[in-house]
């Protein structure tokens, strides 16, 4: 089948545009011209231009496609926007005649530059609270390091203290052996040795003493070492879940950028419609 040309391409396109703009989407629109007039405006229920049958043509594009003799394209952005290419109709010598116009309406275009933009926004702010996170994690886990340097080396130093304790009850031992045999040599001297009698039984109460403060002491130390232990265990628990916490933020991050290119390459797209 030959191609239509001329004037004779234009009146079946105003005779035409009108069906198949109900083939379209609902946001396109179709419109024959004869380069300064509308000879047919068809346009879908979501682009209403307010462009009339028979109304001037403003703008330079249609003059600008029939002078260069090829397609064209434009945006509208004031009133309803919409994307138009006109494409000039030619007689048989190649002259236009007129062109026909599809118009692509913006308001979806909108929607998705919109929502993109807020989703953008919305990673923004997540990525945000996400890097203040990680920091948190960082520093809890440097925290918890430090906690269980410090309880370690309190717990050497608890053990160290044990061994003192000992040392102090042997010494009252000794002490308290020594005060018995002073007893037994002051009561064989008889009267003469009645003053290192008592000197001997203050060896033995002194003696007596340190053994109880000792015990005492130890029983103190032995209920640090248990804080001590658990909080050693509570340290090493606190650097795990940080570590867990900072791995979980650090993939949490990653899933937030992938989503910011995902939200930019939205808004691209949603450009080139």
């Amino acid at each position: 089948m030959s191609i239509l040309k001329g004037e004779a391409a234009l009146s079946a396109l105003v005779g035409v545009v009108p069906y198949i703009v109900e083939a379209l989407p609902d946001e396109m629109a179709l419109f024959v011209t004869d380069g300064k007039k509308y000879l047919q405006v068809a346009e879908g229920p979501e682009l209403q231009t307010g462009i009339k049958l028979g109304s001037k043509i403003l703008g330079k594009a249609t003059e600008k496609c029939m002078q260069e003799k090829r397609k064209t394209v434009y945006h509208i952005r004031e009133g309803v926007p919409f994307k138009g290419v006109n494409v000039p109709v030619c007689d048989e010598n190649g002259m236009p005649v007129g062109t026909v116009i599809c118009a692509i309406g913006r308001k979806t275009q909108q929607e998705v530059n919109k929502y993109a933009t807020s989703l953008s926004a919305a990673l923004d702010e997540m990525a945000a609270v996400s890097a203040e996170m990680a920091q948190s994690a960082a520093r809890l886990a440097a925290i918890g390091e430090d906690l269980l340097t410090k309880s370690q080396l309190s717990s050497e130093r608890i053990e160290n203290t044990a061994v003192i304790i000992n040392a102090i009850t042997e010494i009252s031992k000794q002490t308290n052996l020594l005060g018995l045999n002073a007893s037994i040599e002051a009561a064989r001297a008889g009267d003469n040795g009645r003053g290192f009698s008592v000197v001997a039984e203050e060896i033995q109460n002194l003696a007596a003493e340190a053994r109880k403060a000792a015990q005492e002491v130890k029983a103190i130390v032995q209920e640090v070492a248990a804080a001590v232990t658990g909080m050693i265990e509570a340290a090493r628990e606190s650097g795990t879940i940080a570590q867990k916490q900072a791995s979980a933020t650090e993939e949490s991050a990653a899933a937030i950028a992938g989503l910011r290119q995902v939200a930019l390459d939205l808004k691209q797209t949603a450009a080139k419609l």
